[in-house]
């Protein structure tokens, strides 16, 4: 039994639903694997996962001899990665390689990629259930490395600086790396039980997308039959704190100019027209050069040399990020939220309307020439539950009125008004 969801094919294997998209143009496919967990629980180690699992397994020891494997596979590429949802950890495995049809003698080419995931999967490079010590001391140093080399982004430091605050107490208020005290004192083990952890009790999903071949479900069952039985728990809600009087909060560093970082709250979206309004109200607010932040607070005021908004709709959070001298900080703040006023207030042009709406829309118009583009869209539609296709985002985006946006922009309110300052700044 077939059914659908924004384009896709829809069906389960395993008690795990599998959505593919055969295209009739192009020579590559993708396969994408999804394991989601609530996040807090070893999440050092899990982000760790992905450079642990890169070096090989049990039948390809090390990097050279997985990379002769996916050469006769015709140079296909695969690899993990990691990275959240709202408040869930995500693993992913994926995989791109030439459909066989293309390929001299037609091999069964889907096929031998999902048998590799398979194996990248279930049979890690691990030496009694521990990734071999000298690997992991590797992976690990790294990884405190490029944990502590935020301060040399001093953008990404205050981003990070000013999310933490504001999360501070929820899942979400953790960094994507897991933290350095966190990262330092991880054991050889812990990774290892990660990966078991998401094998034997995540929520998981399989996407394939391109010149699939014709015994796709047959292959993909196969590769379910390789995993784990699992024992699937269920994933929390996101948390969502009550409203509450903003905080302020100054930090300094050795630096030249300011950062300021406004941390906002809204809704999380609860259906694609409510993903769209909130989508197009960011574009108008400071998506771009046509944005107010850019025309009102950076060229019109000369309040800052940058400033834009975005953020994470599956956590509910809006981020306005600028730089600026010190002396500008409170006022980048005041007339940036006063544009959200504004907008909240329905007092913008139909030009401006039409121009926010036409950034959004303009990379859906060709999302279809990739199939790995194709199929990210998709995988993120999945997991918010939306069976929406990048058509009907356009639509949607294009058929919003302007009280939808102004609603939306006015249920964002500011949480935390942060600021990096020069050392010595008043």
């Amino acid at each position: 039994m077939h059914d659908s969801f924004a384009g896709f094919r829809l069906w389960r294997a395993h008690d795990v639903p599998v959505l593919s998209r055969r295209e009739e143009f192009g020579k590559t496919f993708r396969i994408t694997v999804l394991w989601r967990r609530p996040m807090g629980l070893r999440h050092a180690a899990r982000a760790l996962l992905p450079s642990l699992l890169q070096h090989g397994t049990a039948s390809c020891p090390d990097r050279p001899s997985m990379v002769r494997k996916k050469e006769q596979l015709y140079g296909a590429s695969s690899g993990f990665s990691f990275s959240r949802h709202g408040e869930q950890s995500v693993l992913r495995l994926t995989a791109d390689a030439v459909g066989g049809e293309f390929l001299p003698g037609r091999p069964d080419q889907f096929a031998a990629v999902l048998s590799l995931l398979a194996e990248q999967a279930t049979k890690p490079l691990l030496l009694e259930q521990s990734f071999p010590v000298g690997l992991f001391e590797r992976e690990r140093a790294q990884a405190l490395a490029d944990a502590r080399s935020i301060t040399e982004d001093r953008a990404r430091q205050a981003r990070l600086s000013a999310v933490m605050l504001a999360c501070e107490g929820e899942p979400y208020g953790v960094p994507e790396h897991g933290g350095e005290a966190a990262i330092a004192a991880m054991s050889p083990d812990e990774p290892a039980l990660a990966m078991r952890d998401f094998l034997e009790r995540s929520d998981v999903t399989v996407l394939l997308a391109g010149a699939l071949s014709q015994g796709a479900e047959q292959s993909v069952d196969a590769l379910l039959r390789t995993l784990p039985v699992r024992s699937k728990e269920p994933l929390p809600r996101t948390v969502q704190p009550l409203r509450r009087e903003p905080r302020t909060a100054r930090d300094r560093a050795r630096m030249q100019q300011a950062k300021v970082v406004l941390v906002l709250r809204t809704p999380i979206p609860e259906s694609p027209r409510a993903q769209a309004a909130l989508q197009a109200a960011m574009s108008l607010w400071g998506g771009g050069p046509h944005s107010r932040l850019f025309t009102e607070v950076r060229e019109k005021r000369s309040l800052c040399y940058y400033a834009s908004a975005g953020g994470d709709s599956d956590k509910g959070l809006v981020l306005m990020q600028s730089g600026c001298d010190a002396s500008a900080v409170d006022a980048v703040g005041r007339e940036s939220m006063a544009q959200l006023r504004e907008i909240a207030a329905g007092k913008f042009s139909d030009v401006e309307l039409a121009t926010a709406v036409a950034s959004c829309q303009g990379p859906l118009r060709s999302i279809d020439d990739s199939p790995a583009a194709r199929l990210s869209f998709t995988a993120d539609q999945f997991l918010r539950g939306f069976d929406e296709t990048p058509d009907q985002r356009i639509h949607n985006l294009g058929a919003l009125s302007r009280d939808e946006i102004a609603s939306v922009a006015a249920s964002i309110w500011l949480d935390v008004d942060y600021a990096l300052l020069p050392e010595g700044a008043p």
